[in-house]
């Protein structure tokens, strides 16, 4: 049952098909997966700013908040 030599060329040629197919597979799932992780990166860029202004805000509002108790502690001991 020897298998002729284009035969064996034929199945090896087949191999590399399958081999080629699942290669160009993967890769189209890396770059989905690289795609997807830019998308979260910019997202979590764009949060960590919103959480910065965020905090601006709240510490300028409790700095007010601070200063207007000092001024009106200070007017009642005159």
């Amino acid at each position: 049952m020897e298998k002729s030599v284009d035969q064996v060329e034929k199945n090896v040629s087949a191999s590399f098909a399958y081999v080629k197919k699942d290669m160009l597979m993967l890769n189209d799932a890396f770059s989905d997966l690289h795609d997807k992780m830019q998308h979260l990166s910019l997202n979590h860029a764009m949060l960590l700013e919103q959480i910065g202004k965020l905090r601006d805000r709240i510490s300028k509002k409790v700095g007010e908040k601070k200063v207007g108790k000092k001024e009106v502690a200070m007017n009642k001991k005159k």
